[in-house]
């Protein structure tokens, strides 16, 4: 087990498989940040129990919702990947793994929280659980830039488990659902493999698209662009996701669509790909095209 999770207050009727829950969690966690052989200590406690040691530990007299205390004492600016050897000192024979230290969640502020997103309460202990295993990984949200690579490293562990958070009124699962409605307008008489994608803009609309196939196979369009020209002609402009649904297997983007959906976001855009009835996972565009030519790198600024 990658986590041991313990209840330091009554657990609610509710909880059933939670630990396995949070072990998913933890495992997509390490596998994002690429290690192995580790673990750490989850417990449950409420309001009182959490700005108590708020208080002795940071010097802080309010309940927040998750602490972490880590055993690795990480230099600036490493991360677990880049620590072997201080990890290996951590090595608890007793737990067979590495020992990143405690996660300590209230559960009264995460039941608030679940209610305020409009999710479940194991999805936002999942959420918490997975925030405290970057912060004993090394990871931190002093500034906006720890904060946008903290957040990447969250949503992409948790989104390859199908795990997403809402935002913007909407969320990868919902984005996905949309991915798969275009995907029954695909006209493909040639491959007979249907693909839709689903954009999500920078000021919340969406905008569907599929591909549609020619005689002359080259001015094939895939679903990735059709769904950005459709964002285009209706005055979007910056990208914050795209889901892609293949009909019978998993349709990563094409090197041409990446490229077109780096012209309008940034490396950090989330890519939800996955198989029609089946779940999906999600990298960054970062990930898919890590070398690719921005507008940025022509001078123009596309803000202006």
């Amino acid at each position: 087990m990658a986590i041991e999770l313990s209840w330091e207050i009554p657990m609610p009727e509710d909880m059933e498989g939670l630990e396995a829950l949070l072990n998913r969690v933890a495992e997509a966690c390490f596998a994002a940040e690429g290690i192995t052989s580790a673990g750490f200590c989850v417990q449950i406690v409420d309001d009182e129990a959490i700005r108590a040691l708020n208080r002795n530990m940071r010097n802080i007299d309010s309940a927040t919702d998750v602490l972490s205390f880590p055993t690795v004492n990480y230099p600036a600016g490493k991360t677990a990947r880049d620590c072997p050897k201080r990890m290996a000192r951590e090595f608890d024979p007793g737990l067979g793994c590495i020992n990143l230290g405690d996660c300590v969640i209230n559960l009264n502020r995460a039941r608030q929280q679940a209610d305020e997103y409009g999710h479940s309460l194991k999805r936002e202990l999942s959420y918490l659980t997975a925030h405290s295993a970057f912060h004993l990984m090394g990871y931190d949200h002093m500034n906006e830039e720890e904060k946008r690579q903290m957040r990447q490293m969250e949503e992409k562990a948790l989104g390859a488990i199908g795990i997403t958070r809402q935002e913007d009124g909407i969320g990868f699962d919902r984005l996905f659902e949309l991915a798969c409605e275009a995907m029954q307008m695909s006209y493909s008489p040639y491959s007979h493999f249907k693909v839709g994608a689903c954009i999500l803009a920078e000021d919340g609309r969406t905008f569907k698209g599929c591909n549609f196939e020619n005689a002359s196979y080259g001015a094939t369009i895939c679903a990735e662009r059709c769904a950005a020209g459709n964002a285009i002609i209706n005055g979007a402009r910056r990208f914050k996701a795209i889901a892609v649904v293949g009909s019978t297997a998993v349709a990563w983007p094409c090197g041409i669509c990446r490229q077109v959906l780096r012209e309008f976001s940034d490396t950090s855009l989330p890519v939800i790909v996955g198989e029609f009835g089946k779940g999906y996972t999600v990298k960054t565009l970062g990930e898919l095209l890590p070398e690719g030519l921005s507008p940025e790198d022509l001078g123009v600024d596309v803000n202006a």
